[in-house]
């Protein structure tokens, strides 16, 4: 094998590195779309029990307590769900942003083997330590998530009679 052969091998290795971080924020992203649509779907379904007790309470004039507890439980449950949809949604927004990232580090990793100057030398591994960082901050976003939307499954035990 002559000396460009195997120099072209090593680039095509380095350019492919990042692609395994571009697949698992790809699987990362899939989760949290899912995650990102169950709340959605979860506070839409509460607003839509809210406005029927409102309705209850419009016609009756009145509900009775266990009806009023129950539309606090729900309007403390969608400002908390509320909240953790907005970590959700900075999840994901990391994780696109961290695929984009890892993509120009493919990308600047060639730029690189062709034209090898001084000021894009550095720039792969920037951009791939700035995509890094955003998987980390997705993450981080999840765990607040995590923590946010237990305190709704405490207060929906406890709507229960």
């Amino acid at each position: 094998m002559d000396g460009n052969a195997i120099t072209s091998t090593q680039a095509i290795q380095a350019i492919l590195a990042p692609a395994v971080m571009i697949s698992s924020s790809a699987l990362f992203f899939l989760g949290l779309s899912a995650r990102y649509i169950a709340l959605l779907t979860r506070i839409r379904l509460l607003n839509d029990e809210k406005r029927n007790l409102n309705k209850l309470m419009t016609k009756q004039g009145q509900i009775d307590e266990s009806d009023n507890i129950r539309l606090l439980h729900i309007i403390t449950q969608v400002n908390i769900l509320l909240r953790a949809a907005w970590f959700v949604r900075n999840a994901i927004m990391c994780q696109v942003l961290a695929v984009i990232c890892f993509v120009l580090t493919s990308l600047s990793i060639g730029i690189n083997f062709f034209f090898y100057t001084n000021l894009i030398q550095g720039l792969p591994l920037y951009l791939f330590t700035g995509g890094m960082f955003l998987v980390l901050g997705g993450v981080t976003c999840m765990v607040l998530d995590i923590f946010i939307s237990y305190r709704v499954i405490i207060i929906e035990v406890k709507d229960e009679p």
